[in-house]
Formats: C-alpha cells, structure tokens, sequence
C-alpha cells in the first residue's frame, strides 16, 4: 500500500512538474532597449527558445529617455529609456540578440546573451508591495557609451526592487552588416542624425567628460546598492500555484 502511495505521489510530482513549467514558459513579459548617457536606436531583436526563433522585430525602442541634456549635465548615468514592441503570447526565451546604434560611438552593437534557467520563475514570482502585486518581467536591454551593456529584470511601476542584474560587458562591434559596408554609419547612413546630435550635444560631453567601457560597471552597480531592498515575501500566487500545490504534496 505504501508503494502505491509513492508511486502515485510520484506521477503526481511529474505531472505538476510538468504543468508548472509549461506554465512558467508562457509567463507575460515585456522588453526595452535604452541608454543612460547616449541616443541609440534599436534595428534588431530576436528572442530564441531551444534553438528556434520565436520573436523578432526591427526599429524599435532605444534611447535614453527624457531629456538627454539634463542626464549629461547631472551625471544622472542610470539606464533610462526602454521602449520596445509589446510581446504577446511568446514563451520566455533562453536567448536573445539584439542590436543597436549608438550615436555617441557610431557604431552598431550586437548584445547577444543566453539567459538563466529559472528566468521563467524569476519573471512569473508575485511580489505583494503595499497591497499591490508586483512582478520582474520587464527584460530591459542597456547600452552605454563605450559598447558597455546590461540585460536587467525590471519590475512594474509598483516598486519591487531592486533591479535584477542578469548579464553584462562589452557587446560586440557589428562588422558584418553589408548596409553598414556600403553605407558607414559615420559617413553616409546616418549623416544629418549625427550631424544634429554633434550640434546639441557635443559641448556638454566636453564640459561633462563621461565613463566608457567597463568603466560603467562600478557605477551601474553602485546605483543598485542604494535601491530599496524588497523585503516583502512574495505572493502566495507566486509561480501560479506552484509553490502552494507543491508543498501540499509534501504534507
């Protein structure tokens, strides 16, 4: 009789299991590109699931958001920005690439990154902030000037924080695009841009030298240090249900 219980207590685990992660893989989540000190714009995104293509889109988000001269000015170097498509009825990814132009830099990126195993479970945990549910399902995409990047989990307006550092460094330098061999960024693609950006903004990057490169890294972690630690427990929601089915199983 006891074996019977186990072996059915079993099958049950397995099919929970299963059920569970089908739903952590269809969680509802977001992305953005931006930038903190730099006008980018965002020409490519392509989100992979086991080797397959799932989304792409072209032309969206980038930037920095708001007024770039008062962030140079101020050495306000935190990301801002972050427009992007809206993503719906899309698995969450293992892997991303993405690529952006960089004014500051003329030069296009490409971020590519693979994403953690549980980032299904990252972005579908509920977090309770003063009465209000909070998830990080915001994948947000950042480039600085220098070719410095971060991929982050961002929450909603709600307040859950802080944000979560999923992988950074030094993307790419796209070689390999043959507009780009054709057509150069800085000499004939985005000519009158580039021209206009030098004219607003070349005087304040002078007066206001800024970081480059990894020299982004310290500091992008410094903002983080000083953001509100979540502190409430998440939401007995968390995982749809999985966490309640799973101990019940277990009591």
């Amino acid at each position: 009789m006891h074996r019977y219980f186990l072996l059915a207590s079993g099958m049950l685990l397995s099919l929970t299991a299963c059920s569970n992660m089908k739903a952590w893989t269809h969680v509802k989540w977001d992305y953005g590109t931006g930038s903190n000190v730099d006008i980018t714009t965002n020409t490519r995104t392509e989100f992979y699931r086991k080797g397959k293509l799932i989304y792409a889109d072209t032309d969206a988000g980038g930037g920095a958001g708001g007024l770039l001269s008062d962030r140079i000015s101020a050495r306000r170097y935190y990301w801002a920005g972050g427009g992007g498509l809206p993503v719906e009825n899309v698995h969450v990814p293992d892997k991303a690439v993405v690529e952006m132009v960089s004014l500051y830099d003329r030069k296009r990126y490409r971020i590519t990154v693979s994403f953690p195993k549980d980032l299904p479970e990252q972005m579908n945990r509920q977090y309770n902030i003063n009465g209000k549910i909070d998830q990080r399902n915001w994948l947000y995409f950042g480039l600085a000037p220098g070719g410095y990047y971060e991929v982050l989990l961002f929450g909603s307006s709600n307040g859950v924080s802080p944000d979560i550092l999923l992988s950074r460094g030094i993307a790419e330098e796209v070689t390999d695009d043959w507009y780009d061999k054709k057509f150069p960024i800085a000499v004939s693609q985005y000519t009158i841009t580039l021209k206009n950006f030098d004219k607003k903004y070349d005087g304040l990057y002078k007066k206001h030298p800024i970081p480059t490169g990894m020299e982004w890294a310290p500091i992008m972690d410094a903002y983080r240090a000083k953001q509100p630690k979540q502190t409430s427990t998440p939401s007995n929601n968390y995982f749809n249900g999985a966490a309640y089915h799973n101990a019940a199983l277990f009591h």
